[in-house]
C-alpha cells in the first residue's frame, strides 16, 4: 500500500494508570503503526522554538536555556491557568507531528496514543477512538509502581484529566466511533479485547 492512500486514524487514549501504552504495545506487536505523543513531546521539549515559547509564560522552569520537566510538572499540575498555557503551545505542534507521521505510516489502520485526547478537543481527528478504562484503584496503585508518585502527585494528576466516567455524555460518543475497554483484568485479556477489535476495524474498513 502507497503511503499517499487513505489512512484509517485511529487514538487510544485514557487517564493516567489506565494502560493505554500496555495498549498501544500490544497492537503494534500485532505489526501496526502506532505513534506515541509523549514520544513526539520529548522531541519537541527540547527544539529551541518550544523552549522560547515556553519561557515567556513559565520563566522559572527554564534553566540554562533548557526546561526543567520536575520543576514544570509542579507548576502547572498546581496552576490550571498555566497548564492551559503550556497546552496551547505543546498541543498544537504534538498534533502537527502527530498528523503528518500518521498520514505517512505503512500500514492502513495507524494509530496513535493521546493521553489529552478530550482535553485538547481532539476526537474529531480520528475515524475512531479507543477509551482504556481501569479501576481507579488499580490506576493509582499502577502510576506509584511505575513513576514513583506519591498518592497526592496522582490524584493532582487525574483531577487536571477529563472525568472518562462522563465519556457517554459527549456529542462524539454517538457517532459509534468510541470503543471502550475495560482493563480492570489481567494482560491477557486486555491482549485478546484489542486483538478482536482490531479484527473488527479491519472488516469494517
Amino acid at each position: 500500500m502507497k503511503n499517499g492512500l487513505k489512512k484509517i486514524k485511529i487514538a487510544i487514549t485514557g487517564g493516567i494508570g489506565s494502560g493505554k501504552s500496555q495498549a498501544a504495545k500490544f497492537i503494534k506487536e500485532l505489526g501496526f503503526a502506532v505513534f506515541s505523543c509523549d514520544e513526539i513531546y520529548k522531541d519537541i521539549i527540547l527544539s529551541s522554538k518550544y523552549i522560547t515559547q515556553v519561557k515567556k509564560r513559565i520563566p522559572e522552569c527554564v534553566i540554562d536555556n533548557q526546561i526543567d520537566k520536575k520543576i514544570l510538572a509542579k507548576i502547572v499540575f498546581a496552576d490550571t491557568k498555566r497548564r492551559k498555557d503550556l497546552n496551547n503551545i505543546a498541543h498544537p505542534m504534538i498534533m502537527d507531528e502527530l498528523l503528518s507521521a500518521m498520514k505517512n505510516a505503512p500500514t492502513k489502520l495507524v494509530f496513535a496514543e493521546v493521553p489529552l485526547l478530550f482535553e485538547g478537543q481532539y476526537e474529531n481527528l480520528f475515524d475512531f477512538v479507543i477509551v482504556i478504562q481501569r479501576d481507579i484503584t488499580q490506576r493509582m496503585e499502577s502510576v506509584k509502581i511505575r513513576d514513583g508518585m506519591s498518592e497526592e502527585e496522582i490524584v493532582s494528576r487525574m483531577q487536571s484529566q477529563f472525568d472518562y466516567s462522563k465519556i457517554k455524555d459527549l456529542k462524539f460518543f454517538e457517532n459509534e466511533k468510541f470503543i471502550v475497554i475495560d482493563n480492570s483484568g489481567t494482560l491477557t485479556e486486555l491482549e485478546k479485547k484489542l486483538i478482536s477489535i482490531v479484527n473488527r476495524l479491519n472488516l469494517l474498513t
